[in-house]
């Protein structure tokens, strides 16, 4: 693809994601509006070969777990592009901590506001994306990665699952106890993690 045709595709795709955040911010958003944004946005992740402005993009998604229709079908998708969010972070070679935190950050603010439809193989995605960012040594993230985890084992606790998540919990937390700083801070997390989760 030429130079000046990638450029405009780039614009194009920039003012679908405004449109997208106009409609998310102005409009009450049904169950079928919510389930085509989530397509939408979903194959603006999937494009291999160009950027997407993934500010913008965290700030539609920020937005749109705030104000879209809580059903089984609509989290199922959320999930679906929360995973497609995740593969792009680790394979774009240009993302900004700033925007892998805002991702997690996002992931924890889902967990808080609405945990009755998340399936059992979403909490083992959250697990398993904490577990390979650490694997990436991408270890700043330490309290997201703590407060997370403190999320997702409340959950695993609220659905009684505690006994099917108890290699992956251990592991998760193992990780993430083993990167944190010896810090006042790092310290208080490590303590607030083991008396929360023991």
């Amino acid at each position: 693809m030429k130079q000046k045709e990638i450029k405009k595709e780039i614009q194009l795709e920039k003012k679908i994601l405004n449109t997208i955040y106009t409609i998310i911010k102005t409009e009450e958003l049904s169950k079928e509006k919510g389930i085509d944004i989530l397509i939408v946005l979903k194959g603006s992740l999937q494009k291999t070969n160009k950027t997407v402005d993934l500010s913008l993009l965290l700030k539609i998604y920020t937005l749109l777990v705030k104000v879209i229709p809580h059903t089984q079908d609509i989290n199922n998708l959320l999930f679906i592009n929360f995973y497609a969010l995740f593969n792009y972070l680790s394979e774009n070679n240009q993302t900004k901590n700033t925007n892998i935190r805002k991702y997690l950050l996002l992931l924890e603010y889902y967990l808080m506001q609405n945990n009755n439809t998340i399936l059992k193989e979403q909490i083992e995605l959250l697990l398993y994306i904490i577990q390979e960012l650490i694997q990436k040594e991408i270890t700043i993230f330490i309290f997201q990665y703590g407060f997370l985890y403190l999320k997702i084992y409340d959950l695993i606790q609220s659905k009684k699952l505690t006994a099917y998540f108890k290699k992956e919990l251990y592991q998760t937390k193992d990780m993430i106890l083993s990167i944190c700083p010896e810090t006042e801070e790092g310290k208080e997390l490590i303590q607030l993690m083991l008396t929360k989760t023991n």
